[in-house]
C-alpha cells in the first residue's frame, strides 16, 4: 500500500456521502461564487491526484480503471460512515482511510480554513470529475493553481485585517521619517542614513560579509542583535531580507548605516516571533568585512 500522500493530509475537508451510482458520473456543477469554485478545484486536484498517484498503472484499461475507481469510491464511503469492516480490497482500503481523515476534520473548514464554508456537493463532484478525467469546466493543473493563488490572496486579505493597524502604523512611520534630515529614500522604499562612510570595498549580490547589527520595530522593541550577543553574523548578501541585500549593496566596508525597511522589504504578511505582520523594521548596520 502507498503511503498517503496528497492534499488530504495537509488540508482536509468535511464530510460528503455518495448515495447513488449516478452521482459517481462526471457532471458540471454550476459555480456561483468564489467559494463554489474553491470548493470544485479541491475535489477536482485531488480527484486527479489519487488517480495519478494510485491508478496510473490502470489508466490504458478503461474497464479496469472503473472498477478501481468504484472500489475506491465505496471505500471512501465506508469510510465516511465509520465502517470498521476490514475485508476490502486495497483501493477499497485507501478510500476508507481518505473518508475517515476527512470526517476527523469536519470543523476544519476549506482547506483548514474555519472562514470557508464547505459546499459537500461541489466538493465531490469535482472530486469524481477528477478521478474520471473530466477536465471541460476546469482542468486539475488550473484547478491546483487556482486555489494556490486564490488562497493566498484569502490569507493575505485576513492578515491586513487582523494587523492592519500594525501597516497603517509603518506607513505613517516612513513617512514621517523621510523627511528627516540625512534620511535617503530609495526607488524600493527602503531608507537609510550614513552614521559612518568607510573606505573598502562595496559587497556584490554574490558576496559573503560580516556584520554586526541591532534590530528593533518603530516602538524600540529590540527583536535580534549580534552587538548584544557580542559575536558578529556571517552570511550571503543574497540570504537576508530584501531590504538588507539592497543597503549592504550600498556600504563601503568599514560603514554604519542605520536602515529603515518597508514591510514590504522585510517579512510582509508573515509573522517571525517578536516581528508581527506588516512590520516596519529599523537595523544598525556595520559592515566589518567582505568575506568572500
Amino acid at each position: 500500500m502507498k503511503k498517503l500522500n496528497i492534499f488530504f493530509a495537509v488540508a482536509l475537508i468535511t464530510t460528503f456521502i455518495f448515495t447513488s451510482c449516478d452521482s459517481n458520473k462526471p457532471k458540471l456543477p454550476t459555480l456561483k461564487t468564489q467559494l463554489d469554485s474553491l470548493n470544485y478545484a479541491f475535489g477536482l486536484a485531488n480527484g486527479k491526484g489519487i488517480k495519478d498517484y494510485y491508478l496510473a498503472a490502470d489508466s490504458a484499461n478503461a474497464d479496469s480503471l472503473k472498477v478501481k475507481i468504484a472500489s475506491l469510491l465505496k471505500g471512501l464511503n465506508d469510510g465516511l460512515k465509520g465502517d470498521a469492516d476490514q475485508d476490502n480490497a486495497e483501493l477499497i482500503e485507501l478510500g476508507k482511510n481518505i473518508g475517515s481523515a476527512l470526517k476527523e476534520q469536519t470543523k476544519s473548514g476549506l482547506m483548514g480554513d474555519s472562514t470557508l464554508k464547505v459546499d459537500i456537493d461541489i466538493i465531490k463532484q469535482g472530486l469524481v470529475n477528477g478521478l474520471k478525467g473530466s477536465e471541460k469546466q476546469m482542468t486539475a493543473s488550473n484547478a491546483q493553481m487556482y486555489l494556490q493563488t486564490t488562497m493566498q490572496k484569502i490569507q493575505a486579505q485576513q492578515m491586513e485585517k487582523q494587523y492592519g493597524a500594525n501597516k497603517t502604523a509603518g506607513e505613517q512611520f516612513l513617512a514621517t521619517n523621510k523627511s528627516k534630515t540625512g534620511v535617503v529614500t530609495t526607488a524600493s522604499g527602503l531608507q537609510y542614513e550614513v552614521i559612518k562612510k568607510g573606505n573598502g570595498p562595496v559587497p556584490t549580490e554574490t558576496s559573503r560579509v560580516k556584520v554586526h547589527y541591532h534590530g528593533t520595530l518603530i516602538d524600540g522593541t529590540v527583536f535580534d542583535s549580534s552587538v548584544d550577543r557580542g559575536e558578529p553574523a556571517e552570511f550571503g548578501v543574497n540570504q537576508v531580507i530584501k531590504g538588507w541585500t539592497e543597503a549592504l549593496q550600498l556600504m563601503p566596508v568599514g560603514s554604519k548605516y542605520k536602515l529603515y525597511i518597508p514591510q514590504e522589504l522585510a517579512y510582509g504578511a508573515q509573522e517571525q516571533g517578536t516581528i508581527k505582520p506588516f512590520s516596519v523594521l529599523i537595523f544598525e548596520v556595520e559592515l566589518i568585512s567582505i568575506e568572500q
